[in-house]
């Protein structure tokens, strides 16, 4: 039987399928509809579903892990500059809630580069949306902080820019091993726990190299998406 939390979240559900379906891949819209009330009450769920849920404002649920990083960030850096947000993911949740709480705070500007987006109308009136790749080529000086939250592919990537452009920088890794840019490029077959720490060590390489601070490793507590977080502290 459906809860009233549950019937509620469906509503909402309902309004969202008739908004953005048709920006999904079919697969990726047949796996949103068969697990949206399976993974709704835990502590994480697939970034697809959780991007979901904070767009709908759907709490307690998974989405909460973007408040998380929000918090573990704002311990270490000012959020009231121009932030740079890569890897969005086709709802950018923890972009929409960033910029949500630095018009609170009356400063600062969110960026958002991600081709995956569903839309290119912005939740918020700081927000600049670039449909799009971030490269080794985007210029990131107008950026006082470089943000990642399981940004897979480009994980790397926004490493070196950040660090050899000696930028802040925040990325939560994801759990997968890929990367064109990777000293294991000829060893996809490696687990994800070895690609990470080769991550690790070339973050510790390049911000020792270009004068970047200290590289920081942490993890978020509590939960299965406990993949290493990576940023500077100067």
């Amino acid at each position: 039987m459906v809860t009233l939390q549950e019937a509620k979240a469906l509503n909402k559900f309902k309004l969202f399928k008739e908004k953005y379906q048709h920006s999904y891949s079919e697969e990726a819209w047949k796996y949103i509809e068969e697990n949206f009330l399976k993974e709704i009450h835990g502590k994480e769920a697939p970034d697809i579903l959780m991007q979901v849920y904070s767009e709908l404002d759907i709490y307690p649920s998974p989405a909460v892990f973007y408040k998380r990083h929000l918090e573990l960030i704002k311990k270490h850096f000012p959020i009231t500059g121009n932030v740079l947000e890569i890897g969005s993911g086709r709802i950018p949740a923890f972009a929409n809630l960033l910029a949500s709480e630095q018009l609170k705070l009356g400063k600062g500007t969110v960026t958002i580069y991600e081709p995956l987006l569903v839309e290119m109308t912005p939740k918020h009136s700081n927000i600049t949306i670039h449909k799009e790749e971030f490269t080794p080529s985007t210029d990131v000086k107008p950026y006082d902080l470089i943000t990642g939250i399981l940004p897979c592919d480009v994980t790397e990537t926004i490493l070196e820019s950040a660090i050899e452009n000696q930028k802040d920088f925040y990325v939560a890794m994801c759990g997968c091993v890929h990367s064109p840019l990777s000293y294991f490029y000829g060893f996809y077959g490696t687990s994800p726990q070895l690609y990470q720490e080769e991550v690790i060590e070339k973050a510790k390489s390049l911000v020792k190299q270009y004068d970047d601070g200290e590289l920081m490793v942490t993890r978020l507590k509590n939960t299965e998406i406990n993949y290493p977080i990576l940023y500077n502290r100067r």
